[in-house]
């Protein structure tokens, strides 16, 4: 068994929509108060809190305040295995010597939702077409919110586990659904076999010359996103018009993101049906992104430039991209192959003799001085990638799970999709 998310839109009607803002106020209680717990404790005796000592207090809870008992006990678990995870990544950053970031108390309007962490307490009936119903609760009491949306795994996926989640006064369930290993995985017969670049100037270019072109979300949104912006700094903030402009903002935002979401969604969609084997590099869009601005004793150049060109690559999703062809690959019977960027370097070898010829970003075009050949840079890298994927053991495989971190230098592998029985 594997599992998959999907999001569904919920349409709760005013009844519903309060009773679910009610909810979150209550599991953001919860969490600030467990928080402020765990504190004082410490403050005060020097006493470490645990989950499982603020797990064993909620039958308590629940005697003395009733409006938490229709929340149900395992959301309410969730909520303080929620805070136990944000101390765990706080203490992993410390001992890593990074920024540690302490967990903060949240306010009720910043708290995104909550969710419960198995089937009990909830229910997702689908009604043929995109149509569903969400039923949380039991009793008179029980919620029934209309729902819109679908998977596509069949019948014998099981759901799992739901989260709630409020953005820009809309709500959305995520379902964790818990499918066979059959429905996630399909042979295919062609052979048809694409390397592929991703960049800024053009989203996507391929071996053979053809080129996707970069939509440029946020480029294109900037000066009305900038005029949004100087418009809210007039304005007394804690105002009514200072909070509908940051409403306006944040529809703006989440219109972009919806955008990007989508094309990247049908994009990847598109490839892994068209080829039997897909070959790009491996991206780390964190480490790429990063500022420029340097230190004080130390200061960085171009600084400007280059928060401009992280922008734009930010703009561009590497990282979903990589994480949506993976999955998507395994479900389309499509072997997807990642190069190592270090050891292949495929934006500075040359995709005839093999030769590194290094270059600047400013290069578009790559000229090899020792065999001749000439080809526009990311149709090189595309072709360089895709050798690497026909040449057994040379690249790295895409792995939808995080594996262990191993010590010593990662050797390239491939991964293959593994043969089970074609899905009718």
């Amino acid at each position: 068994m594997q599992r998959r998310k999907v999001t569904l839109k919920l349409y709760p009607n005013a009844a519903q929509m309060a009773r679910l803002e009610a909810w979150t106020r209550l599991h953001c209680e919860l969490y600030n108060a467990a928080l402020e717990e765990r504190i004082d404790a410490w403050r005060k005796a020097g006493k470490h809190v645990s989950y499982y000592d603020q797990q064993n207090v909620l039958p308590q809870i629940k005697a003395d305040r009733p409006e938490f008992v229709e929340l149900g006990s395992h959301a309410l678990q969730q909520t303080l295995r929620r805070l136990d995870l944000a101390f765990q990544a706080f203490f992993r950053r410390v001992k890593a010597g990074q920024t540690p970031g302490f967990p903060r108390f949240k306010s009720a309007k910043r708290f995104s939702g909550f969710a419960y962490p198995d089937p009990a307490g909830w229910k997702l009936m689908q009604h043929g077409g995109r149509g569903a119903t969400l039923r949380i609760g039991s009793g008179e009491a029980a919620l029934s919110i209309r729902a819109r949306g679908r998977h596509r795994f069949g019948p014998d996926a099981k759901p799992n586990d739901i989260t709630l989640t409020r953005r820009n006064s809309q709500w959305f369930v995520s379902v964790t659904l818990r499918v066979p290993d059959a429905a996630c995985a399909r042979q295919r017969t062609e052979e048809q076999r694409r390397g592929v670049d991703f960049g800024v100037t053009d989203w996507a270019t391929f071996d053979d010359g053809q080129t996707i072109a970069n939509p440029r979300w946020v480029r294109e949104e900037l000066p009305r996103l900038a005029a949004l912006q100087r418009e809210r700094a007039r304005k007394r903030k804690g105002s009514l018009r200072h909070r509908r402009l940051g409403e306006s903002i944040a529809r703006l935002h989440d219109r972009i993101g919806n955008l990007r979401r989508d094309f990247v969604h049908k994009e990847t969609t598109r490839m892994v049906q068209q080829y039997a084997v897909l070959a790009t590099e491996q991206m780390a869009p964190k480490n790429m992104s990063r500022s420029a601005k340097g230190t004080v004793e130390a200061p960085g150049r171009r600084v400007r430039q280059k928060a401009g060109l992280n922008r734009e690559m930010l703009s561009a999703a590497f990282g979903m991209v990589h994480q949506m062809l993976a999955y998507k690959a395994e479900e389309a019977g499509t072997r997807l192959h990642l190069s190592n960027t270090r050891q292949i370097k495929p934006s500075q070898r040359c995709a005839a003799c093999w030769e590194i010829v290094p270059k600047t970003l400013a290069q578009r075009v790559h000229v090899c001085p020792h065999c001749g050949h000439t080809a526009p840079r990311d149709q090189n890298s595309a072709l360089v990638v895709l050798i690497d994927a026909n040449t057994p053991g040379t690249g790295v495989a895409a792995r939808p799970k995080p594996l262990p971190r191993q010590r010593g230098k990662s050797r390239s592998l491939t991964r293959e999709t593994p043969a089970t029985t074609p899905c009718v």
